[in-house]
């Protein structure tokens, strides 16, 4: 499991809360704080490597053994990439059976190359037994790897190419490590994931949310929330009129009537956007107060089940809340309403 000790060397981590940060199964980075930090190193023009590593036939181990032995080899391969990962970079977990590695030391062929297969040699991580109550699993895996810039100027761009690469190393039969070569893997298609779709939204969401306990869940749904969509402000509200900020992480309270008044605004729907201020101030009186303290040019409330509202605002501009966003805010309201109703 990485501690603090050792992210503190990358700014993007400075002051990072490992509660959010890293896996919970494996204790290498999640999947939102691995793709973040490979999009930041981009917008930095930081070189490195990007590889996705996909274990070959996992379905076969949680089929044959159950889940705990797949969930024990996971924590198993996670620990190893890490220990062969380093000084040189960092691991996270995509989801499943699938993981992120951020090469730092080099981004040429050469130096890539030589560092996968030194994941598949004798002490590496994969190519290599697991035993789970005297039962011997073989663990094999494919790897695909672009890097910046040499094979992308743009994240989404580098993402795909690691994905065509991985989608080849599948097509060769698997158990191997492609590196991406324009000339011979240009013309490869595969379905674009991983990046700022609202499907790798949506996954990110159900990753952070399932796994979390209650009081963890909604915070980590509203940071999440609040890093997709950049909104001024944005808090959860529960019944006893206490506010999360997504900002701070800090709880406090709002006032005696807020709850009743988002829930006498919202009535019987689930949620209520809004880009005109004076309208919803002449329909909803009881929340001028707290709108022009506030500043408040747009907002959307969402319902969290019968447990409480997520809201965000904008104060300095008059926002107009796109059909991406409010599907977004509504789908994590869902999962959590899923998760807080447990």
């Amino acid at each position: 499991m990485y501690t603090k000790e050792e992210l503190k060397k990358y700014k993007y981590f400075e002051g990072a809360d490992l509660n959010f940060v890293l896996d919970s199964l494996t204790g290498v980075i999640s999947r939102q704080y691995i793709l973040d930090f490979a999009r930041t190193l981009v917008n930095n023009n930081t070189p490195f490597a990007m590889c996705m590593m996909d274990l070959d036939n996992f379905k076969y181990i949680n089929d044959s053994y159950g889940h705990g032995a797949g969930d024990f080899c996971l924590k198993t391969i996670g620990e190893s990439l890490k220990r062969c990962m380093g000084e040189d970079g960092l691991v996270g977990r995509f989801g499943g059976d699938e993981f992120i590695l951020i090469y730092l030391k080099s981004n040429t062929y050469e130096d890539v190359h030589s560092f996968l297969g030194s994941l598949y040699a004798q002490d590496g991580a994969v190519r290599r037994s697991i035993y789970i109550d005297k039962v011997r699993v073989f663990i094999t895996a494919t790897v695909g790897s672009a890097s910046f810039p040499k094979d992308a100027e743009n994240y989404n761009d580098l993402f795909l190419k690691m994905d065509k690469a991985l989608y080849r190393g599948k097509m060769k039969g698997r158990n191997c490590y492609i590196v991406y070569v324009h000339e011979k893997h240009k013309d490869i298609v595969v379905n674009e994931r991983g990046t700022n779709s609202l499907l790798s939204k949506v996954q990110d969401i159900k990753s952070i949310i399932e796994p979390s306990n209650k009081d963890d869940s909604i915070i980590k749904t509203i940071a999440y929330l609040y890093s997709a969509l950049h909104p001024a402000e944005l808090f959860y509200l529960d019944k006893d009129n206490d506010v999360i900020s997504a900002k701070t992480k800090e709880k406090y309270h709002f006032g005696k009537n807020a709850y009743f008044i988002i829930d006498k605004m919202i009535g019987d729907k689930n949620i209520l956007p809004s880009s005109n201020p004076q309208d919803i101030k002449e329909r909803f009186p009881d929340a001028v107060f707290y709108m022009e303290e506030k500043r408040v040019h747009a907002f959307v409330a969402v319902r969290v089940a019968d447990k409480g509202f997520i809201i965000l605002y904008e104060n300095a501009v008059t926002r107009m809340w796109q059909d991406y966003d409010l599907v977004l805010i509504t789908f994590a309201s869902t999962i959590l309403g899923y998760k807080l109703n447990e």
